[in-house]
């Protein structure tokens, strides 16, 4: 089963329980990973990711290092791809990874290793990044308003979802709420810090980590003057659909249905 992870970002490096689950979904110590750090300006991502998957107990660790998007295509860059079980996407500037990959044989591998089975996880931007449609920057704000958040091109590993990330420490809810008003039929997937959203396949999404995911769910609008207003004007929505999640819970994406883990409901 295909496996998607939106990590919200902050992980805790002390405690690295997402992490973990991640390398525990890619293989163990037998994990092949490739980092993509080009979201990041520091030019160090790649190997820090290197050493601390390494502490992890990863030995195969390569780092997909290039700065220019004419060296995308790279021969050497298409090979590890094919080679790899899971491939880690750092954050930083989600548009840093679209102009360099979008449209290139290596976007196009990236896609491939998704439907061969390899685990795709991305933190922060990296996260934003999964998506066909994304976020590509905002404003915060409790209230959705027109022209919040803008909207553009992702690597499109799902056409269901669209996800944002540092969701409650960045007060990022109006902002997701808007993007699905003028998306209603994308499942809205805000991913607190140190937090994954696990998505499998076209089946569940699973969280782990110890903050919280906000499912924001458009299908079930009624109404919505989104089409009507002027710049920053706050949108009117009805019935639209809000579930908020933690460790051990789940979501039905066939069925639309969130389930509480058995830990919430023996507390009720």
């Amino acid at each position: 089963m295909s496996t998607l992870m939106a990590i919200g970002g902050a992980i805790n490096r002390t405690a690295p329980t997402v992490l973990q689950e991640f390398l525990r979904r890619a293989g163990g110590s037998k994990a092949r990973i490739a980092v993509l750090p080009q979201a990041s300006t520091q030019k160090d991502t790649g190997e820090y990711y290197r050493d601390y998957f390494g502490k992890l107990g990863c030995r195969h660790v390569s780092v997909v290092d290039f700065d220019l998007r004419a060296e995308s295509d790279s021969p050497k860059h298409i090979r590890l791809l094919q080679r790899v079980s899971c491939i880690f996407i750092a954050g930083g500037n989600q548009s840093r990874l679209t102009v360099r990959y979008g449209g290139t044989k290596l976007e196009a591998e990236l896609l491939s290793a998704y439907r061969r089975g390899a685990v795709i996880a991305g933190t922060s931007a990296g996260a934003a990044v999964l998506s066909k449609v994304m976020i590509a920057s905002g404003k915060p704000g409790a209230t959705p308003r027109l022209g919040l958040a803008q909207m553009a091109p992702g690597f499109g590993f799902t056409d269901r979802m669209i996800f944002d990330q540092h969701f409650r420490q960045r007060d990022r809810l109006g902002r997701l709420i808007y993007a699905v008003t003028t998306h209603p039929g994308l499942l809205g997937v805000g991913v607190d810090e140190d937090t994954a959203a696990i998505v499998e396949g076209d089946a569940r999404i699973l969280v782990e980590g110890s903050g919280a995911v906000t499912l924001v769910d458009g299908t079930s609008i009624e109404a919505s003057d989104v089409a009507e207003l002027k710049e920053n004007e706050p949108v009117a929505v009805s019935r639209l659909t809000v579930h908020v999640l933690t460790r051990g819970c789940r979501y039905d994406l066939r069925k639309r249905k969130a389930i509480l883990s058995e830990r919430i409901l023996e507390i009720e």
